[in-house]
Formats: C-alpha cells, sequence, structure tokens
C-alpha cells in the first residue's frame, strides 16, 4: 500500500521507523477535515470586505486543476494564503467555468465575487475576459510579460542557440554522456523553449565545459566554431542581466514601481522588448491600474484615470514602515538602487488601503505550488480524492 493515498499511516514498517502511536486511514482523514475547517474560519475572518485573488491552471494525468489564492493585507504584512485548489470537472478551460470555480469557492468562506479588488495571474486572452467579466483589474504577471520580452529579443539568435541545443541533446546520449563524464562532473543542459531562462543555464553550461567537450570525438561537427563561440560569448553577458531581472522578479519583496522601473530601463537599452514591457503595451490588461499602483508606491501624483482606476481603495492614512535595504550588486539591483525611485506625496493626495502597495507584480506563488504539486501526484497517487489532494 505504499506510496498510496493517505494509507502509509497503517503500513507496519512505517510504525516500526516512528515513535507515534498507531493510527488509522479513518482518523487521519477526520484530522485533516478538522484542520481544514479551522483554517478555512481564521481566512474567512483575515480575507475582510475587500481582497484580491492570484490564479493559475495546470494540466496532470489528464486533469486540469486551477489553484486560487487570496490576497490581502493583515497586520501591515501581506498574505497569499491557498483558497483552493480544484479541478475543472467537465475540462471546459472558458471564461465563464473560472469564473464559477471561483464563485464555488469563494462560497466557502462567506465570501462573494463582488468583494474581490483585482486579479493577479497571466496575461494570456482568457485571463483578461474573466477580469472582464468580474469587472475588476488584471494585474499581468510580470514574468510572464518579462519571458515573452526575452523571447523576442533572443528571435533573432534562434539558429544559434538551437545549434547548442542540439550539441546538447547529443551529448546527453548515454555514449557521449559517458565519455564527458572522464572529464567533467558538470552535465549538458539543453533547454525548454516556453522558459527563457533555460537558454540561460544552457549557454552557462555550454560555456563552462566547452573545453571538455571538446574531448568528446562522437559531437567534434557540433560544436560551435569560433565566430559562433564569441557570438554566444556577446549573448551571455545579455542574458546575465537578464537573470538578475527574472531572480528579482521571483523575490517576494518586489512591488510593481520596482518592476515599472526595471522594465523601463530594459526598453531603453533594448527597444525590442517594448512590445511587451512598456507601460502601454497591448497585453496589459489596465494600464491605469498597474501605472496607478506604481506611483502611489513611489508616491508621485495620479492621473484621473488612474485616480478613478483606485478609487475602491481609497481609505484614511495609514502607518507607514521603510522598506529595508537590500544588499545586491546585480544589474537589477543596481536599477533600483537610482535615485529618484521615492518621491514625497502630494498632501492633497488621496491615501489607499495599504493593500495596494502590496499588490503581487507576479503569480510565482502559483508556479512553485504546481512545483510541488508534481511531486505529490505521483502515478499511484492520482487516485486520490481532490478534497484530499486540496
Amino acid at each position: 500500500m505504499w506510496n498510496m493515498p493517505i494509507q502509509e499511516v497503517e503500513d507496519e514498517l512505517t510504525h516500526a521507523m516512528s515513535k507515534l502511536r498507531p493510527v488509522t486511514v479513518k482518523a487521519v482523514n477526520k484530522c485533516m477535515e478538522g484542520i481544514a475547517i479551522k483554517v478555512g474560519c481564521k481566512l474567512e475572518k483575515e480575507l475582510g470586505t475587500l481582497f484580491g485573488l492570484m490564479f493559475d491552471g495546470w494540466t496532470h494525468g489528464g486533469t486540469y486543476y486551477v489553484a486560487l489564492y487570496g490576497v490581502y493585507e493583515d497586520d501591515e504584512k501581506l498574505r497569499v494564503p491557498l483558497l483552493g485548489l480544484s479541478p475543472l470537472v467537465d475540462g471546459t478551460q472558458t471564461a465563464d467555468a473560472y469564473v464559477e470555480l471561483f464563485k464555488n469557492i469563494l462560497d466557502v468562506y462567506d465570501k462573494t465575487r463582488h468583494m474581490v479588488g483585482f486579479l493577479v495571474g497571466d496575461n494570456c486572452n482568457t485571463n483578461q475576459a474573466i477580469a472582464n467579466k468580474m469587472g475588476v483589474p488584471l494585474v499581468g504577471c510580470a514574468s510572464h510579460r518579462f519571458n515573452l520580452a526575452v523571447n523576442k529579443f533572443l528571435a533573432p539568435y534562434e539558429d544559434l542557440l538551437a545549434d547548442v541545443n542540439t550539441l546538447m541533446v547529443e551529448l546527453r546520449h548515454e555514449n557521449n554522456l559517458a565519455e564527458l563524464k572522464k572529464h567533467t562532473v558538470l552535465e549538458p543542459i539543453k533547454r525548454n523553449v516556453t522558459r527563457w531562462s533555460s537558454t540561460f543555464t544552457m549557454v552557462q553550461r555550454y560555456i563552462r565545459i566547452r573545453a571538455e567537450i571538446k574531448k568528446v570525438e562522437a559531437v567534434e561537427e557540433l560544436i560551435p566554431t569560433g565566430g559562433k563561440h564569441r557570438k554566444l560569448l556577446a549573448l551571455f553577458e545579455h542574458l546575465k542581466k537578464f537573470q538578475s531581472i527574472t531572480l528579482q522578479l521571483q523575490r517576494d519583496d518586489t512591488d510593481m514601481a520596482e518592476v515599472r522601473l526595471m522594465f523601463d530601463a530594459l526598453i531603453t537599452e533594448y527597444p525590442v522588448m517594448g512590445e511587451h514591457l512598456k507601460q502601454s503595451a497591448k497585453i496589459v490588461h489596465t494600464p491605469a491600474f498597474e501605472s496607478g499602483v506604481a506611483k502611489v508606491i513611489t508616491g508621485a501624483v495620479l492621473s484621473s484615470p488612474e485616480t478613478a482606476a483606485l478609487k475602491r481603495f481609497e481609505s484614511p492614512p495609514p502607518a507607514g514602515k521603510k522598506r529595508k535595504q537590500r544588499e545586491e550588486e546585480d544589474y537589477a539591483s543596481l536599477l533600483l538602487q537610482g535615485k529618484g525611485k521615492k518621491r514625497k506625496q502630494s498632501p492633497d493626495a488621496p491615501t489607499y488601503a495599504p493593500l495596494v502597495k502590496m499588490i503581487p507584480p507576479t503569480s510565482n506563488h502559483v508556479e512553485r505550488l504546481f512545483s510541488q504539486c508534481k511531486l505529490v501526484l505521483t502515478p499511484q497517487r492520482r487516485a486520490m480524492f481532490p478534497a484530499n489532494f486540496e
């Protein structure tokens, strides 16, 4: 029964290796239900009447799951708890199906969709349609936008990168890998075309083990020539900058003003990225809301459309705290250390709920969850009930 859903608690070997008292599957299920109820009651109180939702979808074993997080402020801290991880039963991935699922999950916490102030998710058409149906702004995932922008920049280098990928794939073959291991413990890495960061790791590994690769005769003809290698070295300098931006976007304390600052700097240095990174890009669902949030953080004066977009979040002035300084010296951090990032706010300007300054610029929380889900939903556990999996 090992690896079966919850069944391991009754395994004799598990009992022998632990000092815990024997317990039955029925008791574990009852305990799980009790904990879920208590957590749900706590979240119901903390969510309040104005909060955001972060979401994304994931397909595994023929089932499409949707993860929904709540986004709210509590005790001057951002909270992003998981509200639900449910499959779309009929498999229909339409905006209406998402909205209905959100409604059902919010009902569990005695909340309605009219309490939702914003959504955080990818910038795809379906998500924009969801935001339109719910009548709320969509904060497009900055990591998703940046991934598209970098792929746009890399398009002219596609043939060169494809050659490196072909080399790496050949090196991963059993005989070639065995020969390579005689000279280095580092293994070749191929890229995932949907994630630009895998291109960075692939080129980085190629540069690191190029000398060792030359000792594998079977791939000698696939090794980039001197001219191509120099182009890869020059490209890698740009990739290092992009990687520092990626890492900065993955930080939980990166705010929307910092994202805007980094994106503006990238557009200046790499104009081709403007199609996806500029403030008024077509991919942006609610430009006034996103730019308004960034201005609230920096203390800049909001335009009329921005003020209207944030009207719902106006509140008495809260007590503020200074953000801690960062010590990194990479490309992204140097951009954020530039002068003039923070400006003194006009005394006549409206004040907003603390949540506005904390709105996450990415949906990376959901991506991390799905990475964990892959480790849980092994082939033996696919029969697990959705409630137990959640």
